[in-house]
This record gives structure tokens, sequence and C-alpha cells, in this order.
């Protein structure tokens, strides 16, 4: 199909270059520099009353509580990256990562809000019932796997730092970056293979409706209904699944939990979002495949020569991370 059709592959590149350029770096990259260095700098806080509260409904302490509420605010891989930071540091166990990564992966009050609440439905409103459903689906889930969690000992044993802060500012900067190139490749890699999906079976309805769970993004701009579209923040998409599994590789992740996890964050977040349009009596406009909403909303003349000018930067620092001074000054310059 590269060989006989490569206009469609090259339309599906470049969209999924836009949706990287301008939703995924500016909003992603970096948040993930900013919770890798909190990490990283092994920052602990030891508080009886929040880690017994934490324990009771969550069934970790205040530390591993963080790393949820930095999920639920910093976008799908954000909290993948943290669960496999913890594992890499002996924090947690493989058990423990694979229930964390059921509900840690969630869209990000920017990407809901802005792009998706007031992009999409031109509604901030919408937005704040998209963003709600979406956290407390996640809240629930937790909830409902807190027994399983008690069961595990988490390893809270102190660690020494002995890395100055140029040398961790450093190497947060290089596994963000790292993680951003995974990311936008599988973005880019899918946005291709849907632009062949939807060429060819346009007029398969079944086929066709499968693009809507191939990419997140691209599937909620193809559709201008509410409770659908709620579904698929949680449900996340597969370009994001292979994203997590990139990331968190060393964890070995049981995939059938973790794509029923998927589901029931789906689900639970349409069933919400449902729920709260009915209170404060929004109206719901009914599924439709030829939504007048476009990828448009993702695009700015300016904000794509930003975000491309970020892009190769953060490319250059990756290249040079290898040769890495540790001093912040000489390895920007």
């Amino acid at each position: 199909m590269l060989i006989i059709s490569p206009e469609i592959s090259h339309d599906g590149v470049i969209k999924g270059l836009l949706i990287s350029a301008n939703v995924i770096i500016p909003s992603l990259f970096p948040f993930t520099v900013c919770v890798l260095l909190l990490l990283k700098s092994q920052i602990s806080i030891k508080n009886k009353f929040l880690n017994n509260l934490t324990y009771k409904l969550f069934g970790f302490e205040f530390d591993i509580f963080i790393i949820f509420v930095l999920s639920l605010i910093g976008g799908y891989p954000v909290g993948a990256k943290l669960i496999s930071e913890l594992y890499s540091q002996k924090s947690i166990n493989k058990t423990a990562a694979n229930i964390l990564l059921i509900y840690c992966v969630n869209a990000g009050p920017a990407f809901i809000l802005s792009a998706v609440g007031c992009g999409m439905f031109s509604s901030y409103k919408i937005g704040v019932i998209l963003l709600l459903s979406h956290i407390f689906s996640s809240i629930l889930i937790a909830i409902l796997l807190s027994a399983k969690l008690k069961k595990i000992k988490f390893n809270n044993t102190a660690k020494i730092n002995t890395k100055s802060f140029s040398e961790i500012f450093v190497s947060c900067v290089a596994d963000a970056t790292k993680s951003m190139i995974q990311i936008c490749g599988f973005i880019v890699i899918f946005s291709a293979i849907n632009a062949y999906l939807e060429y060819f079976f346009k007029n398969y309805a079944i086929i066709n409706k499968l693009t809507y769970f191939v990419e997140a993004t691209s599937g909620i701009s193809k559709t201008n209904n509410i409770i659908f579209v709620s579904f698929l923040l949680g449900f996340a998409g597969i370009s994001i699944w292979f994203q997590i599994f990139s990331i968190t590789k060393d964890i070995k992740i049981k995939y059938l939990n973790f794509i029923f996890g998927r589901f029931l964050h789906g689900t639970i977040s349409s069933i919400l979002t449902f729920s709260l349009l009915k209170i404060f009596k929004i109206n719901i406009t009914v599924f439709s495949s030829n939504s007048v909403i476009t990828a448009s909303c993702f695009c700015t003349n300016l904000s794509l020569s930003i975000s491309l000018f970020i892009m190769l930067l953060i490319f250059l620092i990756y290249l040079s991370t290898k040769n890495s001074s540790r001093k912040i000054i000489d390895d920007m310059v």
C-alpha cells in the first residue's frame, strides 16, 4: 500500500505530526520533565494522617498517591512513566505496577478542557463535565482495587540521593525526550494506518468505526457525541496502549487486565458523563460519523512553527545526552 498509494500515507503522517507538534509535545514534554524531577529528587512526604487516609481509601501511602494525582493531571503516558520509574527504583513490584496501570493512565486536563471542550464542542462546561467524569472514574476504580493493593508490601526504604541537581535535571530531560520520541512515533504510524483504513474501508461501516479506537485524538475529532467521546477518553486508544507498553516494557504488563481496565474506565466515564449532562440539562448530540468537528482545532501556523522548533530542540538534546558533561549550561549550549 505504501508503494501503490503513497499519498494516503503522506496525508496520515502529516496529520500525526500535527497532532504531535500541537497537542502532545507542548502539553506533555514540560510536565514530564517536572514530574520526573520530583520523582528522581526522591522527595518523600511522611505524614501519619495522610498515609492512613490514602491507605484506607486506595491501599497505598501518600507518596504513591502523589503519583496517582500526577497521572490524573499529566496526560496518558505520564502515569505509566512514573510507575515505570517506581518499579526501576524497586519501590513497587510487578503486581502492584500492573494494578496501578489500570487506573493511572488518564487524559490530562489541558487536553480535555482546551482541545476537546473548548476546541471541539466550543463549550468549557462540557470540558469540565468530561474531565470530572474521567477523574472520578479513575478514583472509583482505584477504590475498587484497593483491597488487592493492601495485600502487597511496598518498599518504603528511604534511598540516599547522591546526585547533584544538574545531573538529575539532565537525566530527566533525556528520559522525557526519549518518551516523547516513542509517543510521537506511535502517533505518526497509527495515523498512517488510520488513513488507509478510512480510505479503503470508507463504505464498510463496521471497519470504518474501528478507526475511532485506533488513535484517541483522531477518533475524538471525528464525532460530536459527548457520551462516546467520554468513552474514548477512558479507552485511550490502541496507539496510546502501545505507548504504554513501550514505556513499561520492563514491567511485563498483564495485557488482558490492562485492556479490561481501559474498557471499564471508558464505560464508567460514559455513565458519569450521561448523568452529569442530565443533571445540568445539556442536550446530547446523537452519534454521527459526519461530525462538523475537524482536526483543524489542533493546528495553527504559529503554534505549528513553535512546536516544530521545540521538537527540533528536543531531538538535539536527546542526541547530545550520550556525551553529556553533566553541567546544565554546557549541555544547553
